[in-house]
């Protein structure tokens, strides 16, 4: 009797060790603060994705600062338990120390987004090459997401009859990601001979948008389009052009939840979305790779694709407004695992197909 509950137990203490040893632990840098619009809906979807595939999930905060957030991560690596992976932004200023802060505790890790450019970029090499945790990169083309949004915005306005094009451009802050997405802009403007007015900075911010928006139209009162590199800035620029008798049209990027209201009733004419997911794209690839898939082996950027949302196609994504919306996606069904020759085809279309019914 004795001897059976010895190897009983002995059984279970070898079963709860494979259960231990195969437990996946993800630590997330939400580069932002709690309940910042858009990234409060990576975080969402990412801690969705997490539940389905039964991974721990960590989450810290870099509050809109690379110095903060470095510090945020050197506190949770010095009294946490290291961590399988870590996903994160590469803030510009600061990726070198990130990246040799993970190279120090040998740490696999993926970075969301190309933000650095320049000096830095050629300091931190690409991943691999010299910091060899850092398995890649998992990111959008802003430059085609800019130039589809003006696009649409140019179609748009002439639909209103408009003969001659007069924009205006909202910028983020000066840095790759957001000058890259207004470059995009710019050529198609160039491409079609229009020329932008004006492109001014607003930080992200709503207010500040509203701000520059009320001194550019009363500088420039043919103003027709307002291109904007985030919903919450074109939101900003709406309230600021209630008052103007000019028909403008407005787009921004991120998809966020008041933006479909917006473009049902025409308030704003597209935005560019689908990016909301790449927190969760990440941690399918690093659990995947978790499990052996080559993808991280033989690859240094995992590059998906965006859409532009209007009136016309609202309907096929409404249901991303909803949070409760965010667990019925079929996260597994995206994961490679044990199907090495296969490679990664993300995108918002892929959304649809692949809600859980």
């Amino acid at each position: 009797m004795i001897k059976r509950v010895l190897i009983g137990l002995v059984l279970w203490m070898v079963c709860f060790s494979i259960d231990a040893k195969q437990s996946l632990n993800v630590l997330f840098v939400n580069p932002s603060v709690p309940g910042e619009p858009f990234w409060q809906r990576v975080q969402g979807i990412t801690e969705a994705a997490a539940d389905q595939f039964d991974i721990r999930l960590d989450v810290i905060y870099g509050e809109g600062n690379r110095i903060i957030q470095l510090a945020e991560l050197k506190k949770y690596l010095s009294y946490r338990a290291t961590p399988d992976y870590v996903i994160l932004i590469n803030y510009p200023g600061g990726a070198e120390e990130s990246l040799k802060l993970l190279e120090k505790y040998g740490i696999n890790h993926i970075t969301l987004e190309e933000t650095i450019s320049g000096p830095e970029r050629l300091a931190i090499g690409n991943p691999k090459e010299h910091y060899k945790y850092w398995l890649g990169e998992v990111h959008h083309d802003n430059d085609q997401a800019g130039y589809d949004l003006a696009k649409q915005l140019y179609q748009q306005a002439k639909t209103n009859g408009h003969e001659t094009i007069y924009p205006i451009a909202i910028n983020g802050h000066y840095g790759t990601e957001s000058d890259i997405r207004s470059n995009g802009a710019k050529q198609f403007f160039d491409e079609v001979g229009v020329v932008v007015q004006q492109t001014v900075y607003a930080g992200w911010s709503k207010e500040q948008a509203f701000d520059k928006t009320k001194k550019l139209l009363a500088r420039y009162p043919k103003t027709n389009l307002i291109w904007c590199a985030s919903d919450l800035m074109a939101m900003g620029a709406i309230t600021a052009a209630a008052s103007s008798t000019s028909k403008i049209v407005f787009g921004g990027f991120d998809w966020l939840s008041d933006t479909f209201d917006l473009i049902e009733h025409n308030e704003m004419q597209a935005s560019v979305g689908g990016h909301f997911m790449m927190g969760a794209w990440a941690l399918i690839s690093v659990y995947d790779h978790y499990y052996g898939h080559p993808f991280w082996k033989d690859n240094t950027e995992l590059a998906f694709d965006l859409s532009v949302i209007t009136k016309e196609n609202l309907a096929d994504y409404r249901w991303v407004k909803s949070a409760k919306n965010w667990q019925s996606i079929d996260y597994k069904a995206m994961s490679l695992r044990g199907k090495p020759t296969e490679q990664y085809h993300f995108s918002p279309e892929l959304l649809r197909k692949s809600l859980q019914k």
